[in-house]
C-alpha cells in the first residue's frame, strides 16, 4: 500500500509549489555572464519590491546560507570587536542574536521581553538612552518561538534619532506581511527564502539602508569574516555587476526556483498574498478555538504565516504533534524553550496551503 504523502505545516522550511522544484532539475548553469545576469538583477528587483525599497536608498544582495547567515553579515558587517549593541530579546530567536553578536565579540546590552508579549519600544528608549556609545539596536521581527510579531515600526522610530543602525532579523515574516523598511526605519533587515516567499533553504535575502553603509564604511577589516562582509557583496554587486554580480559561487538552480516562486507572487500580486495569509491565519484561530485549543497570541497581534495554540489541559503539546503525525500524516512544530511542552505551532506560510488544508487541521485536531 502506498504510504500516504506527509503535509508539512512547521515553521519552515515549507511545501512549494512542483514548478519551483522542477527549476532545480534543470541543468546547472553559470553564475556570470549576461543571460544570468539578467535573470539575477530580476530576482534582486522582486526582492526590493517585497521589501518595499524599490527606489529608494536601498541595497539588495542575496546571499548564500540560512537567514542566520543574513543575520551574521550585518553584526559583523558593522560592528568591530568591543563595540556594544541593544539586543530587544522575547524569545529563542532573540536569544539567537544575543549568541550572534558574542560569537562577533560585540558587548551585548539586552533588554529583556516576555516570551508571547511584544517588546516594548520605550524599554528599549530608555536603554538607548543610558548607552548613547551603542552603534547598533538588534530585534527580531517574527519571534518564531512565540509567533509574536514585534513592533518594528514603533521600535524603528525611537532608534532612528540616535546615531545607533537598527538591524532586524525577518527570516519568518518577510513575504508574508506588508513590509516598508523606509517607514519602519529599518537600517539592515535579514531573511530567508523556505519560508513565506516559497522557495528552498539556502539563500538570505538582505537589504541595507544608507545610514548602514556609514557605520559598515568606517572600516572594511573588522576582524570578523570575510564572507559574510557586506562591503564584499557591495564590491561585486556594483564593480562586477555587468557579469559576475556576486563575490561567491552563486547555487544557480536554486536561484532559479527562488525566481519561479517570486514571479509566482508577482503574479498573485503582493497585497493578494499577505491578504490570503491572513484569511488563512484568522480561519486557523477559529478552528482552534473550536477544537478547545486556545491561540498562544490575542487575534489583535496575530501572526498571519504562523500560529501558536495552547495544548488542552493535561496534555502535553508533543502530544498533539505526535497524533497529527502518526494518525493524519500532517507535521507541525512543537514548542521550543520554556515552551516546548506548552504549545504547538502550525505554520502557514507557504504559498500553496489552502483553505482546504487549514481545514484538514482543524477537524485532526477536533478528533484529538
Amino acid at each position: 500500500m502506498e504510504q500516504a504523502r506527509m503535509k508539512l505545516m512547521i515553521p519552515g522550511p515549507v511545501e512549494v509549489d512542483p514548478s519551483v522544484l522542477a527549476a532545480l532539475s534543470e541543468p546547472v548553469e553559470p553564475h556570470y555572464g549576461d543571460a544570468w545576469v539578467k535573470k539575477y538583477a530580476r530576482v534582486i528587483d522582486i526582492l526590493k519590491q517585497v521589501f518595499n525599497v524599490a527606489g529608494k536608498d536601498y541595497d539588495v544582495y542575496l546571499m548564500v546560507g540560512s537567514g542566520t547567515c543574513a543575520i551574521d553579515a550585518s553584526m559583523s558587517s558593522s560592528l568591530m570587536a568591543g563595540e556594544k549593541i541593544i539586543i530587544g530579546n522575547n524569545g529563542f530567536f532573540g536569544d539567537r542574536l544575543v549568541e550572534v553578536a558574542q560569537n562577533a565579540g560585540l558587548k551585548v546590552v539586552e533588554v529583556k521581553g516576555e516570551w508571547g508579549k511584544l517588546l516594548d519600544p520605550q524599554a528599549i528608549k530608555e536603554v538607548l538612552d543610558a548607552n548613547p556609545d551603542a552603534k547598533a539596536v538588534a530585534v527580531v521581527h517574527g519571534e518564531t518561538s512565540t509567533t509574536v510579531l514585534n513592533p518594528v515600526k514603533e521600535i524603528g522610530a525611537v532608534v532612528a534619532p540616535s546615531d545607533a543602525i537598527f538591524l532586524v532579523d525577518a527570516v519568518s515574516s518577510f513575504g508574508g506581511m506588508p513590509f516598508d523598511l523606509e517607514d519602519w526605519q529599518v537600517d539592515i533587515c535579514a531573511s530567508a527564502t523556505q519560508k513565506c516567499l516559497g522557495a528552498l533553504p539556502g539563500l538570505a535575502p538582505i537589504a541595507v539602508s544608507t545610514k548602514a553603509w556609514k557605520t559598515i564604511d568606517r572600516s572594511f577589516d573588522k576582524g570578523h569574516s570575510w564572507y559574510t562582509n557586506l562591503q564584499n557583496w557591495r564590491k561585486y554587486g556594483t564593480e562586477w555587476a555587468d557579469w559576475h554580480p556576486s563575490p561567491v559561487t552563486m547555487p544557480t538552480n536554486n536561484v532559479n526556483a527562488l525566481l519561479v516562486a517570486l514571479e509566482q507572487l508577482m503574479d498573485e500580486g503582493i497585497e493578494n498574498r499577505m491578504q490570503r495569509y491572513r484569511s488563512l491565519a484568522l480561519r486557523l484561530r477559529k478552528g482552534l478555538r473550536e477544537a478547545g485549543m486556545e491561540p498562544f497570541t490575542p487575534d489583535d497581534i496575530l501572526n498571519p504565516v504562523l500560529t501558536a495554540a495552547h495544548a488542552p489541559v493535561g496534555h502535553k503539546s508533543s502530544e498533539i504533534t505526535q497524533y497529527l503525525l502518526n494518525e493524519h500524516h500532517i507535521q507541525i512544530g512543537g514548542g521550543l524553550g520554556h515552551l516546548k511542552d506548552v504549545v504547538f505551532r502550525i505554520g502557514h506560510m507557504s504559498p500553496v496551503v489552502t483553505d482546504a488544508d487549514i481545514d484538514r487541521v482543524v477537524t485532526a485536531l477536533k478528533a484529538f
